[in-house]
């Protein structure tokens, strides 16, 4: 009877983690806060706060999505940088509309396409455009303050090869300074890094999954270019500073361990 007793308890026990696990790593946001020395940046920015987030993969307006929201409307950073995949199959697109709308209330949202969105391009860019966002589809555009201004080059997915730095930049002058946005961070690998000060980027959930002594459960890193393992972070590509958000949502399973949903905010210093 002892040992039956035991059983459940360490049952029990083992369902109990089992939810904080999932409420913790799967649910709740964590905020991170990157110092980069970046003379360009830092003279643009100045004490202004940028924030990232990437891969909602939004179904509908859940826990995690209003956490971030309340997050982020906590913080008030100054610009919002969304780097793709806000798509699921059973998308709910009028929560995903109120999700935007009020994301756009909190700073000026600047966001691009991941591979989850070419299903709905259309209606996905419509949304943006209703809510106040700029969607950049291998654009670029120039942002300015007092003083001083800064080029936002903007790329299609590159997990799907639809990016173009070519094009996005093509107007940029070569001197100018630019932050790149893409969808998977390998995509620094593909152009010029002259007059790039920064890439930002997400795709890989940060492994979503992580195992002790072992890493990500999928291996991405044998797959094309666009899924080499920049997991999570931070990482110097061509010398370029590029940093790997591990996203909101989830994919293929709804489930996250060791790799908790990202707000990701960025300090520049000179």
């Amino acid at each position: 009877m002892m040992v039956r007793t035991s059983s459940i308890c360490l049952l029990v026990l083992f369902i109990v983690l089992l939810l904080l696990g999932y409420g913790v790593e799967t649910i709740i946001p964590e905020v991170t806060v990157t110092s980069l020395p970046s003379r360009p940046l830092h003279a643009f920015f100045g004490n202004r706060v940028v924030a990232q987030i990437t891969d909602l993969h939004l179904v509908d307006l859940g826990w995690r999505e209003r956490l971030t929201l309340s997050k982020l409307e906590d913080i008030r950073p100054d610009l919002i940088f969304m780097t793709g995949d806000y798509l699921e199959p059973y998308t709910d697109f009028t929560q995903l509309k109120e999700f935007l709308v009020r994301l756009a209330k909190i700073a000026p949202v600047i966001a691009t396409p991941g591979n989850n969105d070419y299903c709905c391009m259309d209606t996905l860019a419509a949304l943006m455009r209703e809510s106040g966002i700029t969607f950049l589809r291998n654009q670029a555009v120039l942002m300015k303050y007092p003083g001083d201004s800064l080029y936002l080059v903007g790329l299609e997915d590159n997990f799907l090869h639809h990016d173009d730095y070519f094009k996005a930049a093509s107007a940029v002058p070569a001197v100018a300074g630019r932050i790149v946005l893409g969808h998977a961070p390998a995509v620094a690998e593909t152009f010029d890094p002259s007059g790039v000060d920064l890439v930002l980027a997400g795709h890989l959930h940060g492994g979503q999954i992580i195992l002790p002594f072992y890493g990500p459960i999928s291996r991405w890193n044998d797959c094309c270019y666009a899924t080499r393992m920049y997991t999570a972070g931070l990482y110097h590509i061509n010398g370029i500073p590029v940093y790997s958000n591990r996203g909101i949502g989830t994919t293929l399973i709804p489930f996250r361990f060791m790799a908790r949903p990202e707000i990701a905010l960025f300090q520049f210093v000179d």
